[in-house]
């Protein structure tokens, strides 16, 4: 897939190969395993990502040069590790540029949008996103965005973690928070529009250290498969004084802003 390497045995760039692809496949397998995420240290994964994106770097840079020198020609291993490159290292780069960017207001950052192929630190996802990540700190209150009536509170033991879901009577939709730290609410509570439901952790997929963030989706009715984005209904951060239409679900965001 990779010209050898000067000075170094070709047994040994084979092997270096393999394991620039072997990482994806270990980040991937800890994405997908809460039981894996959980148990294991929270930079591992982090480390992982980072050592294999330089690797499938250095692999893809060494395909090119030799290409350009006419040392190779063109084949499906090439391909192959020119697109991890891409999906492995280069989304998850522009995902980390995009999160360290300052932002123009006081509003959160969204690190995976609604219907997002790729999840919040920027790895492809097997499926399309159910709703939105908001950046957060960890510890850092989980607030209800609408007024409601707590119907789930509990540790759902898979990839959402720590899961809290408020009614919205009547507007028949449900909010949904994952990867809670603690849940502050009991099923059958009313809360209040901005009311701590519980805070911020890495539950469930654990998050990437400065990637922590309250997964938030907005289901309508009882069929967990009705899933809308939350985003067009968000007004604004939550404001005590504030009045919200209450001809409408108006949703503000599940963080302090």
């Amino acid at each position: 897939m990779v010209g050898s390497v000067p000075g170094v045995p070709a047994a040994m760039t084979a092997w270096l190969r393999r394991l620039s692809l072997a990482f994806p496949v270990a980040v991937l397998v800890g994405a997908s395993s809460p039981a894996i995420a959980q148990g294991t240290p929270r930079f591992t994964f982090a480390a992982l990502g980072i050592a294999g994106a330089a690797l499938l770097v250095l692999s893809t840079t060494r395909a090119a040069r030799d290409l350009l020198r006419g040392a190779r020609r063109p084949t499906v291993g090439l391909a192959v590790i020119a697109i991890t490159t891409l999906l492995f290292a280069v989304l998850p780069f522009a995902r980390f540029v995009y999160m360290m960017a300052p932002t123009a207001g006081p509003a959160p950052r969204i690190l995976a949008g609604f219907g997002d192929w790729r999840g919040a630190e920027g790895y492809p996802r097997p499926d399309p996103h159910r709703g939105i990540d908001v950046k957060g700190r960890v510890g850092a209150d989980v607030l209800a965005a609408a007024e409601g009536r707590v119907t789930v509170a509990r540790d759902n033991h898979d990839l959402c973690g720590l899961i809290v879901v408020v009614a919205h009577d009547p507007h028949e939709y449900r909010t949904v928070y994952c990867h809670l730290a603690t849940i502050a609410v009991q099923v059958g509570e009313t809360v209040a529009r901005g009311q701590r439901i519980g805070t911020l952790g890495t539950s469930g997929q654990r998050a990437w250290p400065g990637y922590e963030h309250v997964h938030l989706e907005l289901q309508r009715g009882s069929d967990s498969k009705d899933l809308h984005d939350p985003v067009p209904r968000i007004v604004a951060c939550f404001d005590p004084a504030a009045r919200y239409p209450a001809d409408r679900l108006a949703l503000t965001y599940p963080v302090p802003c």
